[in-house]
């Protein structure tokens, strides 16, 4: 049934290519990048916090790789910490989690979105904590497969909805588990309405899709 829907949505697309110009038969690839800032406040000691934010990764990326680094000082900072990035934008330039109390990096192989990398790490401070999260892959984009690629993605899902799913997984989790409170620092790109605010969703049983 799924793959009629699939043609269905290729032969629909497909028969409106005259209309859309002749610039969408060039090929190019992309890199996308999504960059969260979460503040939280929560009464829950460090260890549930650490224990919720693993927990809401793990609902996207099984083999995520976590560490728990020990601080430079056992005092909490009147600031919380922020990741760093390299210079240059692109896949490459993962952030630096340094002084972060949890840390979790991610390659998942995701459908349409080459050598996609996800980063998280959770800064302490004395008022609470904060979740810095980032995210970049790279997609092919225009090209005689431009449509089929699209309505391939309206069924199946694309790797943007993978990494939002992704990042507001945690932080949900981390929320619903610790009775926290949570607000949006920064964001790019924005994110419209207040979605870290849902339920966070059940971990599926196999959490990449395989590429095309």
């Amino acid at each position: 049934m799924k793959s009629f829907m699939v043609a269905a949505v290729v032969g629909s697309a497909l028969a409106g290519c005259a209309a859309g110009g002749g610039d969408m038969f060039a090929a190019r690839e992309r890199t996308v990048e999504y960059v969260r800032v979460f503040d939280i406040k929560t009464d829950a000691p460090g260890p549930a916090v650490v224990r919720a934010a693993s927990e809401g990764i793990s609902r996207n990326i099984n083999n995520a790789t976590l560490a728990t680094p020990v601080p430079d000082t056992p005092e909490l900072q009147d600031q919380p910490g922020r990741f760093k990035l390299a210079d240059a934008p692109g896949t490459a330039r993962g952030p630096n989690c340094d002084g972060a109390s949890w840390t979790a990096k991610g390659r998942p192989d995701v459908r349409g979105g080459q050598d996609m990398q996800v980063v998280a790490c959770l800064y302490p401070y004395k008022s609470g904590y904060h979740l810095d999260l980032y995210a970049a892959f790279s997609k092919k984009e225009g090209g005689w497969l431009e449509w089929p690629r699209r309505a391939t993605g309206m069924v199946l899902g694309t790797p943007e909805k993978y990494v939002e799913r992704t990042m507001l997984d945690i932080v949900r989790t981390i929320r619903q588990t610790t009775s926290a409170q949570v607000a949006l620092v920064e964001a790019k790109p924005d994110v419209a309405g207040a979605p870290w605010l849902e339920s966070a969703g059940i971990a599926p049983g196999n959490s990449t899709t395989a590429k095309p």
